[in-house]
C-alpha cells in the first residue's frame, strides 16, 4: 500500500505524542481499562487489535510507528477478534492472504 494516506494527518504531532512517553493512542479505544497501566510491549496484542477493529487513522500510523510489520502479522494470526472488513483491509495492506486471517463469526 501507498504511505500517502499520511499525508492527511499531522504526522509531527504524532512523532511528538510517541516521544513524550504517555500512552500515544486514543483513549477511547481503551474504555475498559486502565490506560495509564497497559504496557506497550506486554499487551502488544491487545493494542494491535483494538488499533485495527476500532481505531482512527492516526492510530493506525502510530501503530505503524511502534511495532513492527512482522509484530503485527504475528498478532493478525493470533486473533479471534477481526471482523471481515478489517480482516480484509489487514489482508491488503500487510499482504497476507485472506485465508490465513481468522474473521470471527460474531461479526456475521
Amino acid at each position: 500500500m501507498n504511505n500517502n494516506y499520511f499525508n492527511l494527518i499531522n504526522t509531527e504531532l504524532l512523532d511528538k505524542k510517541l516521544a513524550s512517553g504517555n500512552f500515544p493512542f486514543s483513549k477511547y479505544l481503551f474504555w475498559d481499562a486502565d490506560y495509564e497501566n497497559i504496557d506497550i510491549r506486554a499487551h502488544s496484542r491487545y493494542i494491535i487489535e483494538r488499533v485495527l477493529t476500532r481505531g482512527f487513522l492516526e492510530d493506525f500510523y502510530l501503530l505503524l510507528q511502534l511495532y513492527k510489520p512482522e509484530e503485527i502479522k504475528e498478532a493478525l494470526w493470533k486473533s479471534k477478534e477481526l471482523d471481515a472488513k478489517t480482516a480484509h483491509f489487514c489482508s491488503r495492506y500487510f499482504n497476507l492472504p485472506i485465508s490465513e486471517i481468522y474473521v470471527s463469526s460474531y461479526y456475521s
